[in-house]
């Protein structure tokens, strides 16, 4: 089992790559949250989308590896440029890793899964969302 310091320790870790706070519930870290996108329709007319983002991470009895999902729902032209951030980081996919694209209220749902330290699948994660936020 986890000690409580390595459990502070993955969610201070946690906290500063994605941006906010993950709780600890039912034996797995889960996050949360929503990104608002204001989408410039006409000169006098904006769409705001509000746009999920869950992850979840099982992190094994030896602490090195865990069982890491995130749902990421993405606009249409934000899509390639996410994909192109999250293949092209530098830290290399595991052999477990897979994805699944579907078309979900008129956005497009990435669920993404893999077996690796969950700090690598959150740093990939949140470089690629960090793209999108400079856009």
């Amino acid at each position: 089992m986890i000690g409580t310091d390595s459990l502070a320790l993955k969610n201070k870790k946690t906290k500063f790559f994605l941006g906010s706070e993950m709780e600890f519930m039912e034996g797995a870290w889960q996050l949360a949250k929503k990104r608002t996108i204001q989408v410039e329709k006409r000169p006098d007319v904006y769409v705001s989308w509000s746009l999920d983002l869950n992850v979840f991470s099982r992190i094994s009895s030896d602490d090195r590896e865990a069982f890491n999902q995130a749902e990421v729902y993405l606009l249409h032209e934000e899509l390639p440029i996410f994909m192109k951030a999250f293949i092209g980081h530098p830290i290399s996919f595991p052999t477990s890793y897979s994805q699944k694209l579907s078309m979900e209220r008129g956005m497009h749902c990435l669920r993404l899964a893999s077996q690796e330290p969950f700090e690598d699948f959150a740093e990939r994660l949140s470089g690629a969302l960090g793209i999108l936020e400079k856009m």
